[in-house]
């Protein structure tokens, strides 16, 4: 099957309150993705499960800030993206991303974001899939860690709207 056959359904709640189910074609979808928003969106709903002391999801949250904020960079930039999608080597979560991306390639357009992953990867101990570990798996101690590396890479991609953590 192509590329240009392939559908994802998406389901959102109409004006009338029901589930409706959209198709959306693959070649199309990439332009909703909004990494900047998606950051944004994700930071502030972290920010308010940490304030219900929520700490298990407000940690994977946090990984989501910063993975998105480091694609909404690869996103632009030539080394890592020829046709406005991200390429499939840069298509994994933070944890991973972090190690996959050449800093070098930042350096021009991202100085401090190039600092940042040139330095030790501060969500190696984070993976998506901890969104099925059981309760006080995850400690504040690592929480508060990955809200301040996540505070620094959105500052470092010029994502506005964020108070230092």
């Amino acid at each position: 099957m192509g590329l240009a056959n392939r559908n994802v359904a998406l389901y959102a709640r109409n004006q009338s309150g029901n589930i409706q189910k959209t198709f959306f074609n693959q070649v199309n979808i990439h332009k909703m993705e909004n990494y900047a928003n998606a950051a944004l969106r994700h930071w502030n709903d972290a920010r308010l499960l940490e304030r219900e002391n929520s700490v298990e999801n407000a940690d994977h949250l946090y990984g989501f800030v910063a993975e998105c904020a480091i694609k909404k960079v690869l996103v632009v930039l030539p080394a890592f993206s020829t046709t406005g999608m991200l390429g499939d080597a840069y298509k994994v979560h933070v944890n991973i991303l972090w190690e996959k991306v050449n800093y070098q390639s930042l350096q021009k357009s991202y100085p401090a974001l190039s600092a940042l992953l040139k330095s030790t990867n501060q969500f190696s101990d984070w993976h998506v899939n901890q969104r099925y570990f059981a309760d006080r798996a995850i400690s504040k101690v690592a929480m508060e860690s990955h809200k301040k590396a996540a505070t620094r890479l959105l500052g470092s991609v010029n994502i506005i709207g964020v108070r230092r953590a």
